[in-house]
């Protein structure tokens, strides 16, 4: 049975790999509009694959309400990509290494996502004005400051302050949401993250049944004066804090269950 799954969920993936590849190759050639354009066709992308994979999310705010601005959230592996682009019309903010991959480099691009270089000081230049560029036409980017994707047990990591470069002491309002996974129904972790392999994981999650994942969006804020590093501090604190209520009460509400009688 999850065998059959497995195929079922892939030859789907194909075939929604193909249509969307398809509208999105026409409609990404242009300037901002097409940008802003392509937002929508990947927030469609993502709406196929979660319903594909059978994820379900429980969103706690109102992504309707964010007109444009900065995005912050905590990162817990490709899923997030998934998850935060079936919610919102968004351009994405990839590492750079993954434009050389081959095919989906290429396929990424038709999304006009906006490529981060950081072993280049000119080029993490570049990628902040194009992310101003990017708020000024009023089109939603998304930043996972922490750099890299961990297990989400021990907190949110650090948080690197050169994406808040183009929002600092600036009226973007900038919307933290924290992304926490609930795991299958049978409890199974779902995060993907350090040195675990790719391929090996896909399989496996294309093997559950479902995928439960909370997203929460914070107050919006703005940087009010703050130097960059402060604003990544200050942003980082308030995700942190939250981050911990949500686990505490997950773990709280798993502990009943566990030890509820069965009638």
């Amino acid at each position: 049975m999850v065998m059959l799954r497995r195929i079922v969920k892939l030859l789907a993936i194909g075939i929604w790999l193909l249509i969307t590849g398809f509208f999105s190759f026409f409609v990404h050639i242009g300037g901002w509009g097409a940008i802003r354009r392509v937002s929508y066709c990947s927030r469609a992308w993502g709406r196929g694959f979660i319903r594909i994979l059978n994820v379900n999310i429980n969103i706690v705010g109102d992504p309707d309400s964010f007109k444009g601005g900065m995005i912050v959230s905590n990162h817990m592996g490709y899923l997030d990509i998934l998850v935060h682009g079936s919610i919102f019309p968004i351009r994405f903010t990839p590492k750079i290494d993954i434009k050389n991959w081959p095919g989906l480099g290429w396929y990424l691009g038709i999304s006009r996502p906006l490529w981060i270089d950081r072993g280049s000081k000119q080029k993490s230049m570049d990628a902040l004005r194009q992310i101003l560029d990017t708020m000024k036409h009023g089109i939603p980017i998304i930043v996972y400051p922490e750099g890299t994707s961990t297990d989400g047990e021990h907190g949110i990591l650090p948080f690197k302050s050169t994406p808040f470069e183009a929002v600092a002491g600036s009226d973007y309002p900038i919307v933290p949401i924290i992304t926490y996974y609930r795991g299958t129904e049978d409890g199974q972790p779902t995060a993907w993250f350090g040195d675990m392999t790719l391929l090996p994981h896909l399989w496996r999650i294309l093997g559950y049944k479902s995928i439960n994942v909370e997203v929460h969006m914070l107050p919006q804020i703005k940087g009010e004066g703050r130097s960059r590093k402060e604003l990544a501090e200050y942003v980082h604190n308030l995700m942190e804090k939250e981050y911990w209520n949500i686990k505490n009460r997950q773990q709280a509400k798993a502990e009943i269950r566990n030890t509820a009688p069965a009638f």
